[in-house]
Formats: C-alpha cells, structure tokens, sequence
C-alpha cells in the first residue's frame, strides 16, 4: 500500500486550483484534501485536516497575502510543509524565509508532484 500524502491548496485563481487538482489527482501517493481561495480559509483547512503540504499561492486576495501568510500557517500547523507557488521569479524571497519550504513557478506546475515529493522527503529527512 502507498503512504498518501496530503496538501492542502490556497489559490484564489479558480483555473489555477483546477489545474492543480487534476495534476495531483493523477498522483496515487499525492492527495489533495482542501482547497481554499483565501490565507483566512486556507489557515482553517490546515487546521482541520493536519496535511503534510501547503501549495501557497504568493498573490491572495485579502489581508493575508503570499508569503507574508506563510508564518501564519506554520503557527496553525507546525508540520506543515509550505510551497510557495507564484507567477513571479520569487525564489530569492522564499529561500530567505524561513516559513516557507520551497518554491514553485506557475509555470512549471508539471513538475509539481516532483517538487512536493523532494520537499516531503527532505523533511522525513
């Protein structure tokens, strides 16, 4: 039997939550078990269902935003592992926060169950 492991996405754009759900619904070992549009909701999905990742979109509508979120989710859940997700060249942002994990362009969500695998095992260590 596989380990499934569970992500929890904030995207407020509803084709890029689209994308992401049939990408990861091809994953046997990837499960995606909530989806939200705001940092608000997306706090409370974490809390409720303790995933192994969070895919966070960097440009949210709403008081809570990008990676500005991000330490508001590790306080939610501590284990959680945050991928920062954006269509801007952010890396540089995410390597030097210590709340989020990793960073992904939206223009290379193909290889998003590629990068969630990498930073799910990093933690496992």
């Amino acid at each position: 039997m596989i380990a499934t492991s569970r992500v929890v996405l904030v995207e407020d754009d509803p084709t890029i939550r689209a994308v992401v759900e049939i990408l990861l619904g091809t994953e046997p070992d990837l499960e995606l078990v909530g989806s939200a549009a705001s940092a608000e909701e997306g706090i409370e999905l974490v809390r409720r269902f303790a995933p192994d990742l969070l895919l966070l979109d960097n440009q949210l509508e709403g008081a809570l935003t990008g990676a500005a979120a991000a330490p508001a989710f590790k306080v939610a859940f501590p284990g959680v592992v945050v991928l920062l997700c954006t269509a801007l060249d952010l890396a540089e942002v995410a390597a030097a926060t210590d709340d989020i994990d990793g960073y992904l362009r939206k223009d290379q969500l193909a290889e998003l169950a590629d990068v969630v695998r990498e930073l799910l095992a990093a933690r496992r260590g």
